[in-house]
């Protein structure tokens, strides 16, 4: 799997091969132990949403929680959002084929926190109140700042939220039985009841909960990988660059005859076997690091916490979190290795999507035993349940954006009640449930893997420049942010969909064509080459993308490299040509509430 986006191992892809994987996985006889551990995980889910939403009576409880949560409970949920099934199963996955390499892609995910701690964390909290528009209409022009930022948000959050539902249905479909369409709307609904009846609350609670099932069973499977070895981490790694199945695969990665077996497995530890292209890397990386910091669902949290000081001590948990749960992914992905080998994750799934739940199916007796089936499941429902839980805060981060900034900033221009500011957050999260759930179902059977990277390209793009800028630059003003933000958004847009990342047909019959060469041995009338040949006769001549092309017009999988300093330069360019003297007069105050908080007004 050629994978150019740093999440593309993301959703879609994760699932793509269990429909077919499924019978092989999990015998018909335990399917109902399947469909019982995702039916008590969804009662217990609903029966949180119940509980919080008593506690909701105002516009601030829905949107944030009345600002009462508290850092290490904020820290878990921020945990829950970020920890998502791409980097559980798919980089497990990685790591399992292409080995230190799929340990840079967690280096990247953790890293990216580091610019939410020292740039945006404590000044959104002092600044804004429920949505990133707040922070940028400080001091610019309220109603055009809102409107922008609200539907930059809104394209953000569907970019990541649709991969989501459809691998959530997938999962559904492939593990239980129950059909796809069906499958996006049981998610649909149930991010619907999270959001809708508890807001902020009840999906504060779901993401904790997430966050702790989630660690505890990738600490399960570290126990159990480990036990043999006496928790010997130096013994493990010396036994996995030993083995004989390893060295092999390996050397046929490499395809270099000086290579000697020894060699070969030393080289599963060091980098280059995956990721080949610097260039396209740095620009992934450079997408995902800023990206983060801007993302809706991440900035919201901050506005949940009681003062800067406790958004500050939010991140600092929620790093505790995922650092932890990535050495864990680590420790699965080289268990993988192991215990199962490349060419049995690669018959699961070819991209290695499926390694996690193999592991542990193996650690708990086979496919045949009882314990097997069981880890199975629930590495399936805790996989699910983290599917559910980051959709859940995406919908909330869109519906806010669309009730607070649409309806209530730049419709109403800041004045309405708390009646229609709650009755606004509910149209908008059923009106974006039902725009997720048809886009989910017009996605079936397509690959939708770089939205979730073009979602993070357009909040590092559009999103980051704007809020760096009108934080810390006294000359940013109205005309900078919606340049920044409309360009950086169309830019990153624009260059995804003539880019080699989209599906073009005429390359994939290529390929298939390809495939079906070094068959030429086989006999015509064997079902693999008729299947084959069926494929590429379904391509016809003139077949194109999306956009219309029948191949990419540039090179670069990822837009960051360049949309990102595109997005500065005309946050810069227009601030500059269209002075305003209100956000200038309004900069010391900005300067010294960012750092201090409203108290010292």
């Amino acid at each position: 799997m050629k994978t150019k986006y740093l999440l593309a191992v993301t959703i879609l892809t994760l699932f793509s091969a269990t429909a077919n994987a499924a019978d092989t996985m999990v015998g018909q006889g335990h399917k109902y132990m399947t469909f019982t551990i995702f039916t008590l995980l969804f009662l217990a889910s609903l029966s949180i949403t119940w509980i919080a939403s008593r506690k909701n009576s105002s516009a601030g409880d829905f949107y944030t929680a009345g600002g009462q949560i508290g850092p290490l409970q904020n820290g878990l949920a921020i945990a829950g959002d970020y920890l998502s099934a791409a980097a559980f199963l798919g980089v497990s996955g990685l790591i399992a084929l292409y080995g230190f390499d799929g340990v840079n892609y967690l280096i990247g995910f953790f890293v990216a926190f580091i610019p939410v701690l020292l740039l945006v964390a404590e000044p959104c909290r002092n600044l804004g109140r429920y949505t990133l528009g707040d922070v940028l209409a400080w001091r610019n022009g309220f109603r055009a700042t809102k409107f922008v930022a609200a539907v930059s948000s809104v394209i953000v959050a569907l970019f990541y939220m649709v991969p989501q539902i459809v691998g959530g249905a997938v999962i559904v479909r492939a593990l239980i039985g129950i059909p796809y369409e069906v499958s996006v709307i049981a998610v649909g609904m149930l991010m619907l009841i999270y959001v809708a009846f508890g807001g902020m609350r009840a999906t504060t609670a779901v993401q904790v909960t997430k966050a702790v099932l989630l660690i505890s069973c990738c600490f399960i499977l570290v126990v159990l990988s480990w036990l043999p070895f006496g928790f010997n981490g130096l013994a493990f790694l010396n036994t996995l660059t030993a083995d004989h199945r390893l060295q092999q695969y390996v050397m046929s990665l490499v395809n270099d005859p000086s290579f000697t077996p020894q060699e070969a497995g030393q080289r599963f530890l060091e980098a280059g076997l995956y990721l080949k292209k610097p260039l396209e890397q740095v620009s992934l990386g450079l997408a995902l690091l800023l990206g983060t910091a801007a993302m809706p669902h991440v900035l919201m949290r901050f506005f949940a916490v009681r003062n800067s000081t406790d958004a500050r001590k939010s991140v600092l948990w929620s790093m505790l979190f995922i650092g932890v749960c990535h050495l864990f992914i680590i420790v699965i992905g080289f268990a993988c290795a192991h215990y199962l080998g490349a060419d049995a994750v690669k018959a699961a799934d070819k991209g290695g999507n499926l390694a996690a739940p193999l592991l542990a199916q193996y650690l708990g007796g086979g496919a045949e035993s009882f314990a097997g089936n069981f880890l199975l499941a629930l590495v399936a429902a805790i996989s699910f349940a983290t599917i559910v839980a980051v959709v859940a805060g995406l919908t909330l981060a869109a519906a806010s954006a669309m009730a607070h900034d649409v309806y209530v900033g730049a419709i109403k221009n800041g004045v309405a009640t708390e009646r229609q500011q709650v009755a606004a957050a509910k149209i908008a999260t059923l009106l974006m449930a039902v725009v997720a759930v048809i886009a989910g179902i017009e996605a079936k059977g397509q690959n939708v893997a770089h939205l979730v990277g073009l979602g993070y390209a357009v909040a590092a793009s559009a999103n980051l420049p704007a809020l760096v800028m009108s934080l810390y630059w006294k000359r940013c003003n109205t005309a900078g942010v919606i340049a920044g933000i409309v360009g950086g958004t169309v830019l990153a847009i624009v260059m995804v969909m003539v880019s080699p990342s989209m599906t073009y047909p005429l390359h994939q019959r290529a390929v298939l064509e390809g495939q079906l060469k070094t068959r030429a041995a086989e006999q015509a009338n064997t079902p693999s080459r008729q299947a084959l040949q069926a494929q590429i006769n379904a391509i016809p001549d003139d077949a194109t993308s999306i956009v219309g092309l029948k191949a990419p017009l540039i090179e670069l999988s990822n837009p960051g490299i360049v949309s990102v300093p595109v997005g500065f330069l005309l946050v810069i360019v227009f601030s500059l040509l269209f002075r305003d003297e209100r956000a200038e007069r309004l900069w010391p105050e900005l300067a010294v509430r960012r750092e201090l908080g409203p108290q010292l007004k």
